[in-house]
């Protein structure tokens, strides 16, 4: 019986985790203000609501479009300055320079 619920848990998780594909990390300064969750089509699934919707917008069309990884924005109706980045994506760039860097070495 208690499989059961155990496993029941484990399947809504994982349906969660299936529908966020992308996260954009936004901080103010070195405060953290809240995530931009994407889903498979880079359209918005959720926000934190401590995020400007201005903000959400510039952030998403400079991911979807330009293919930034990070940058900085400025809030138009704060004027406070935002910087955003891809969660995961220096992480998955890192073992491309690592292995570079090794090949450079051995010849």
């Amino acid at each position: 019986m208690m499989n059961a619920t155990i496993s029941r848990k484990s399947e809504k998780a994982g349906k969660a985790q299936g529908r966020v594909r992308t996260v954009l990390r936004v901080s103010q300064g070195e405060r953290y203000v809240g995530d931009i969750l994407l889903d498979g089509r880079d359209r918005v699934w959720r926000r934190a609501d401590t995020i400007p919707a201005d903000v959400v917008l510039k952030a998403l069309l400079a991911f979807a479009r330009q293919g930034d990884i990070c940058g900085e924005l400025v809030g138009r109706l704060d004027g406070r300055t935002y910087s955003w980045f891809v969660v995961g994506a220096l992480l998955e760039m890192a073992p491309v320079s690592e292995g570079a860097e090794a090949a450079e070495v051995a010849a």
